[in-house]
């Protein structure tokens, strides 16, 4: 009787302990499934994170990408742009295409004309003169002293500040305005005698002094003056000339303004 309850007692014991082995080993497995579990569950989580690192990269390095090929058409354009700027003005101021220079119009008036006009002395023609001068005797003026032959050069000249200039409004409907351009009288002022040119012939042998040559000089400065101030050809040439400078300076004005005028030289 007490030897079977003993056998009870220690099966009961026995199966106690199996029991609670079995929950330990239980709540082992459940640990470690836990753990396994949080562990994937870390992984996960990283590779998310790597994942949304890697698509951030990407949209960075494809926005960089986008600003500098924006920025390279950009340039591009304003390179397109200014080329055709600087081609379109080029063309206009060189006539090209048809195309005239612009020149800003405004109302014309006789002072700016003037202005426009004022040049010092300007040359507007020369020609090369040869002569023979005559020297008088100091004692006797009215007779030879000797002969001289030279080389001279000699310009004929306007100041062009003494240019007047009237615009006259008074004229009939549809007739151009008129620009009355009034020169002063040309003159021949400035002579340049070759000195190597000059050639005697004494008429009185005692003339052919040692200053003779600046004697012969002034002689022959006044003869070239005298013979180029009478001379037609050489002041219509010389009043031409004059006409041509007016007009190459005036008229890029005139042609450019609204109205229409008409220059008159006189």
């Amino acid at each position: 009787m007490e030897a079977g309850m003993i056998d009870t007692k220690k099966n009961r014991g026995t199966h106690k302990e199996k029991e609670m082995g079995k929950s330990g080993m239980n709540e082992i497995e459940e640990d470690i499934t836990k753990e396994a579990e949080m562990d994937e569950i870390k992984v996960r989580e990283q590779d998310r994170k790597s994942k949304h690192k890697g698509n951030k990269d990407k949209g960075v390095k494809s926005s960089t990408r986008d600003v500098i090929k924006l920025l390279k058409w950009f340039v591009i354009l304003a390179v397109v742009v200014i080329l055709v700027v600087v081609g379109y003005k080029l063309a206009r101021q060189l006539g090209w295409f048809g195309l005239k220079p612009k020149v800003e119009t405004t109302i014309l008036t006789s002072s700016q004309l003037e202005q426009v006009l004022q040049i010092d002395d300007l040359s507007v023609c020369a020609i090369t003169y040869n002569g023979v001068a005559e020297v008088p005797q100091k004692m006797h003026p009215n007779k030879v002293a000797y002969y001289v032959s030279y080389e001279a050069v000699a310009k004929a000249s306007l100041n062009m500040e003494d240019i007047k200039v009237q615009i006259d409004d008074n004229v009939g409907e549809g007739q151009p305005k008129k620009i009355i351009v009034t020169l002063p009288q040309l003159q021949v002022k400035q002579i340049d005698v070759d000195m190597a040119s000059l050639d005697y012939m004494f008429v009185k042998k005692s003339a052919n002094t040692a200053d003779v040559s600046e004697e012969a000089y002034a002689a022959c400065i006044a003869d070239a003056g005298s013979e180029c101030r009478g001379n037609e050809v050489f002041l219509q040439m010389a009043k031409e000339n004059c006409e041509n400078t007016v007009k190459a300076l005036l008229m890029p004005i005139i042609e450019n303004q609204d109205e229409t005028y008409e220059l008159v030289i006189q």
